[in-house]
């Protein structure tokens, strides 16, 4: 019985905590983290001896370029 008591009182002191939302991503910040997600597989499937170099090359070539961003523009 006493296990209950402390289970609920932990819920209902849960229920004060402001619940922030999820941050949102544009769908270019998202294409992002999906290509880099797709590099380090590919550069630990070589890493691994799963794929070769000339294979590691073709897959990396296939990855849309990432845009530059104004700050590597600055001089």
């Amino acid at each position: 019985m006493r296990r209950n008591e402390l289970t609920n009182s932990a819920v209902d002191n849960n229920a004060d905590v402001n619940i922030t939302p999820a941050p949102t991503l544009t769908e270019e910040q998202k294409q992002s983290i999906i290509t880099a997600m797709k590099i380090a597989y590919y550069k630990d499937f070589y890493r691994r001896g799963i794929i070769t170099a000339d294979q590691l090359e073709q897959l990396l070539a296939m990855q849309p370029s990432t845009p530059t961003s104004q700050t590597d523009n600055a001089a």
